[in-house]
């Protein structure tokens, strides 16, 4: 491995300053999160997606974190990192909610019942390009059911959503967090703008017909969301991807003087010394993405004011 760049001895003086600070006064006798279970979610289009919950301990005040796979992936990639998310080694991190999910054509979300009881194999390699979309008006839809149950039964906050998705689940993060945002607020219930960070590894300029441009192109998405992208230096086509999405969004997140970063900064640009791509950007203990990961859900989302919201089932 190389040297680190500037931007990341930067940041890892900010995981330095906000670890430390959050040990003064942690309560010790806090409950251990509970154990993670392996269910079953139904999509209004007839197809069963696997997902692993991982509960938080931290009631109203959880963070959920959302995990999406890259293609041909399932959601035992992110095993590990979504039990480092919901039980923190480091004192003075909080335990978050977090759900893998098997996106459709993958794991064990690979069947599609029909209306008429007929059943479809999906398979990875033949999605077309209306699947892509149901992952994210589909797959993306029953994931916030659930996570709407789970927030009425006190059990985290919806309204501090973090998606994490690598490669294709990148893309399908961000044209979910799109679709959000896009969701007409109602008078008495609230529905839409509950994304509000995403972390996204080598996203990819279109992936099935998702494209990540477009959608971060929306207004609330662009301005309003705390973002935090990786990418290997050495993928020529996953570096260019990543930076023109820097590019776009650093024309709306400014980024705040050198003593304010720590609780300012929102959006976040890391180059690794690799030609990896998608998930291993995240997981490969080498890289060390872990304590990152805590500090931008830490300060983006633990810290922020963003009210728990009772909703109406």
């Amino acid at each position: 491995m190389c040297g680190l760049s500037f931007p990341f001895r930067m940041f890892l003086a900010l995981v330095c300053c906000l670890v430390v600070s959050g040990n003064s006064g942690m309560a010790q006798t806090e409950a251990r999160p509970g154990q993670s279970e392996d269910l079953k979610l139904n999509t209004k289009d007839g197809v069963e997606l696997g997902v692993t919950y991982y509960p938080s301990n931290q009631g109203k005040e959880a963070v959920p974190v959302v995990m999406l796979h890259d293609y041909k992936e399932t959601r035992a990639v992110f095993g590990g990192l979504a039990r480092e998310l919901q039980n923190p080694v480091s004192q003075g991190l909080k335990s978050h909610a977090v759900l893998t999910v098997d996106l459709r054509g993958h794991g064990a979300s690979k069947t599609q019942v029909g209306r008429n009881g007929q059943t479809r194999q999906l398979e990875a390699d033949r999605l077309s390009t209306s699947d892509y979309r149901a992952m994210v008006l589909g797959d993306m839809e029953a994931v916030r059911q659930f996570l709407r149950s789970k927030n009425d039964s006190g059990e985290l906050n919806l309204n501090k959503l973090c998606l994490i998705g690598s490669g294709m689940g990148a893309n399908v993060a961000a044209s979910y967090a799109e679709y959000d945002w896009s969701v007409p607020p109602l008078a008495n219930v609230k529905q839409g703008q509950d994304v509000k960070a995403l972390i996204l590894a080598a996203p990819k300029r279109n992936s099935g017909g998702l494209s990540i441009m477009n959608a971060l192109k929306h207004p609330g998405v662009r301005q309003y969301i705390s973002v935090l992208l990786v990418y290997g230096e050495e993928d020529s086509a996953g570096a260019r991807d990543t930076k023109n999405v820097h590019k776009l969004l650093s024309k709306y997140h400014e980024m705040p003087p050198p003593d304010q970063r720590r609780e300012q900064q929102d959006l976040f640009l890391f180059g690794l010394p690799t030609s990896l791509k998608g998930t291993r950007l995240l997981t490969d203990p080498n890289f060390a993405m872990l304590p990152k990961l805590d500090v931008f859900l830490d300060a983006r989302l633990v810290r922020q004011d963003f009210e728990w919201i009772q909703r109406i089932q």
